[in-house]
């Protein structure tokens, strides 16, 4: 049982990467001869400036995804666990629904509600004697990106909430009971006992949350398809636009393995960070 596995890892998984990373030190067209240009890829994606601003599309969204759905979610577990059980039933399920929803009807649904003219945003805010505020959320260069990674964070948030609410139930009763009686507060027992013991729990789901938001195509796509111009142009619809309009598959595969990279780094920091490995009751 265990060489099925492992071959199926193997073509699944391994030979994948490996075959990406040799053709990032190639230049390829998809229909000549490859040939080995070594790292003239890696060099030439740091030289050029589309390039270096979808990275940084990307490390915006992912960042700004991740810390929303992280607090979002947790402040709806902490919610739902004072609950009854049958509200808070259905309440998880509610919140969980965004997860559930195809990812380029969330964004069509998004475009409407930022849409400058006839938006809900906008029109909320002209409802309130705010229309000085209302602008066109998704054209504008210090909002666009920032609309986009809160949408994708609302979209993953219930995530964060159904792994935030299932460890705050394994926790003993005893700890929250004992602390009650020395008089500690709901928001006392959340800082002193829930969130060290949860730690882990954040940690795996803000890890989840960061590599989805770092590889999502198809938001971006559906809210804006990366413009206007590039406004809003992330590494994977460069990759696209590089491997698909312009036939450069290596550069496309080096620009892939260097998010790769910037992914991992991101990791990295969040486990050093949230340094919940391993935990006691």
């Amino acid at each position: 049982m265990v060489l099925p596995c492992l071959f199926f890892i193997l073509v699944d998984q391994y030979i994948p990467i490996g075959w990406n990373i040799i053709l990032s030190l190639q230049e390829w067209d998809g229909f000549k001869k490859l040939k080995w240009v070594y790292f003239k890829n890696y060099i030439n994606f740091f030289q050029d400036s589309d390039s270096l601003k979808a990275l940084y599309h990307s490390v915006l969204l992912g960042f700004i995804s991740t810390v929303f759905a992280i607090l979002l979610g947790l402040i709806v577990a902490f919610m739902i666990y004072k609950l009854r059980k049958s509200e808070g039933s259905f309440l998880r399920l509610v919140f969980f629904t965004p997860i559930m929803l195809p990812t380029a009807i969330v964004g069509l649904l998004f475009t409407f509600v930022f849409n400058s003219d006839m938006g809900i945003l906008n029109q909320l805010l002209r409802a309130v004697g705010a229309g000085s505020m209302a602008t066109a959320w998704l054209e504008n260069k210090g909002t666009a990106m920032i609309c986009i990674a809160i949408v994708s964070g609302w979209k993953l948030f219930g995530v964060t909430m159904m792994l935030g609410y299932t460890a705050i139930q394994n926790i003993p009763s005893s700890l929250i009971e004992s602390s009650y009686l020395d008089g500690a507060g709901y928001l006392k027992q959340i800082r002193y006992i829930i969130l060290p013991l949860i730690k882990p729990t954040i940690q795996l789901a803000a890890i989840f949350s960061l590599t989805t938001a770092f590889r999502t195509y198809d938001l971006v796509w559906a809210m804006t398809m990366g413009g206007p111009g590039n406004l809003t142009t992330t590494v994977p619809i460069e990759m696209i636009k590089r491997s698909f309009v312009y036939n450069e598959f290596g550069y496309s595969a080096a620009t892939g393995c260097i998010l790769t990279v910037v992914v991992l780094i991101f990791i990295f920091i969040t486990n050093k960070l949230l340094g919940g490995e391993s935990y006691e009751y």
